[in-house]
């Protein structure tokens, strides 16, 4: 019996450490994000205010570096939230399972 305890708390300690790092993780990816659309608006700026002189040999492209940068951003919010929803139990078990023996019908008791 004591075995069973010991395993039972153990499998309830990792599945709230597993809990805790999945709102954890999902904390940090949120951040993750709004560091993106900080970044996207400051290269925004950049290109906004960047010049176009003629003849440079290289230009930064923003354009792709702000596809590259909606792609993670997707990637992200595709992870945090999958097409295929998880299944919910949304229906309370009752829990009290014992019944009169008087209320019992013949149609109840197996052939």
């Amino acid at each position: 019996m004591k075995t069973t305890s010991s395993v039972l708390l153990l499998a309830c300690l990792v599945s709230l450490s597993t809990a805790a790092q999945d709102v954890r993780e999902r904390s940090d990816l949120g951040l993750v994000q709004r560091h993106l659309t900080a970044i996207e608006q400051s290269a925004h700026h950049a290109s906004s205010s960047s010049v176009n002189t003629a003849g440079t040999r290289y230009r930064f492209d923003y354009s792709r570096f702000a596809a590259d940068l909606e792609r993670v951003r997707q990637g992200i919010h595709k992870y945090l939230s999958p097409s295929r929803a998880q299944p919910a139990d949304l229906v309370e078990l009752t829990g009290d399972y014992r019944a009169d023996a008087s209320l019992a019908r013949s149609s109840d008791e197996h052939d």
